[in-house]
């Protein structure tokens, strides 16, 4: 039983690092998302292709 809370205790922080990374990465890649989602909503980004072949 020590020697698995010993191992326990030696990965913990090590696991706890790479989760908090890979959640880092995920948030920024969604508010990169939502930013582009945005900016092509209020019509500041590229005009979508129906209203390119319209006008």
């Amino acid at each position: 039983m020590e020697k698995v809370r010993e191992m326990v205790n030696t990965h913990l922080p090590v696991v706890l690092k790479v989760i908090n990374t890979v959640a880092f990465v995920a948030i920024a890649a969604s508010t990169i998302c939502a930013a582009d989602s945005l900016k092509e909503m209020s019509g500041k980004g590229a005009a979508p292709a129906a209203v390119t072949e319209t006008n």
